[in-house]
């Protein structure tokens, strides 16, 4: 027997699906684990195995594949929950990501909020001015060097960096993916210094024109990175130890997947991956039912996602924006707010009530979990409405 694990890693719940050669189906649920979200897996992975009536392990072994889809990264840029990180650029250009280049009053913005010129002002930055030097280069639009890299002027802003206690660095220098070769050398120099820095190079992560998209698509990368390379570290490693041989590959905003161990260095491009996965499923699902115009959505306890398929095909898009800001890469065209089912509910000062995009996730989780939350959120507000069965969830093994 050879099956095919789809795993689901949510903030609130992890899910997964097994599929064997026979076409059997077998779904599972478990609350997710943060900051460790590998025992969420495992913990799914174990409900999984007894529903077959056999040891992990052994199932891990006859497992060909598993395809890793996560909404975490997505969660942490939506909610802000992000570690402090570095940006290097250009000398003359720092100001850029700050700037916005104007979009930063209107990228992300509702029909009635772009309407209300006066009312529009810029989202805050990606990170603060402090954490945003400069380097001694130029290339011009041909790739060809017109200021050599000053390594020194490197060395001296990498210093400033690390004693700022930055978890990693992006890199985005001027015309950068028509001549990475500055951006390569600023890596190698990071890492002479500190060999485990966490570095996000805009000529890698997103090799187009257009620099304030590419600088806060690099930025955005760093701010996931480390987390994402920590955590598929680790969750590989426990997988091999529990018997799996074939390969865990992680899915892609843009449809496909990739090595876990290649997906933190563009660690930018699992955004979305959930619904990216979801979306993909349902083309499959509308072929076989005849349906060529569908809305997948998905609701998890941090975010809700929305994603089309028109005329029998996903819409795509060459970027999507986060918070105002825009991420440059190729993506299946996905919408997300920050009202899951663990979105916490406050007052503003106005007192007008709003809902996220802060979230209880799974730790403490909502308060009816009685996990140690005390914040109302929209699934005690569903508890309150009795819209959850009284059996509980997870087959009620969560009461």
């Amino acid at each position: 027997m050879a099956y095919v694990i789809g795993v689901d890693v949510g903030g609130t719940f992890t899910d997964a699906v097994l599929d064997d050669d026979t076409g059997n189906i077998v779904a599972a649920k478990a609350p997710s684990t943060p900051p460790d979200y590998s025992q969420g897996v495992m913990d799914v992975l174990g409900v999984l195995a007894e529903q077959l009536g056999m040891p992990v392990e052994q199932m891990l072994a006859d497992t060909h594949h598993i395809a890793h889809g996560t909404t975490s990264s997505l969660n942490a840029l939506v909610t802000g929950n992000v570690p402090p990180v570095g940006f290097l650029t250009t000398a003359g250009h720092r100001d850029s990501i700050f700037i916005m280049n104007v979009e930063g009053r209107y990228l992300g913005g509702s029909p009635d909020q772009l309407q209300n010129v006066l009312g529009q002002s810029k989202d805050h930055g990606l990170l603060p001015k402090r954490h945003a030097l400069e380097v001694i280069e130029r290339i011009d639009r041909d790739g060809a060097v017109i200021v050599p890299l000053d390594e020194e002027s490197v060395r001296t802003s990498v210093r400033k960096l690390l004693d700022a206690d930055v978890k990693a660095i992006a890199v985005s220098l001027l015309w950068s993916f028509k001549n990475p070769a500055h951006e390569q050398r600023i890596r190698e120099i990071v890492h002479e210094i500190d060999p485990d820095m966490f570095v996000s190079l805009s000529s890698e992560v997103s090799p187009r024109i257009r620099e304030f998209a590419r600088s806060s698509t690099t930025v955005m990368s760093a701010q996931i990175g480390p987390g994402l390379r920590d955590y598929l570290g680790s969750l590989e490693g426990r997988l091999r130890e529990h018997g799996l041989v074939g390969p865990l590959l992680v899915m892609q905003s843009n449809g496909g997947a990739i090595a876990a161990a290649e997906a933190p260095a563009t660690a930018i491009s699992t955004v979305g991956s959930v619904l990216t996965g979801g979306v993909v499923g349902a083309v499959s699902l509308g072929e076989q039912l005849g349906h060529r115009n569908i809305i997948s959505t998905d609701v998890g306890g941090t975010t809700f996602l929305v994603g089309l398929v028109v005329d029998g095909e996903p819409v795509r898009t060459s970027s999507t924006i986060i918070n105002h800001h825009p991420i440059n890469v190729p993506t299946l065209e996905v919408h997300a707010i920050g009202s899951g089912g663990g979105a916490i509910a406050w007052l503003d000062k106005g007192g007008n009530l709003q809902v996220g995009p802060r979230s209880a996730q799974s730790v403490p989780g909502p308060a009816c979990y009685d996990s140690g939350g005390t914040e109302p959120t929209n699934t005690d507000a569903n508890l309150v409405l009795g819209i959850l069965p009284e059996a509980g969830l997870l087959g009620g093994r969560k009461a």
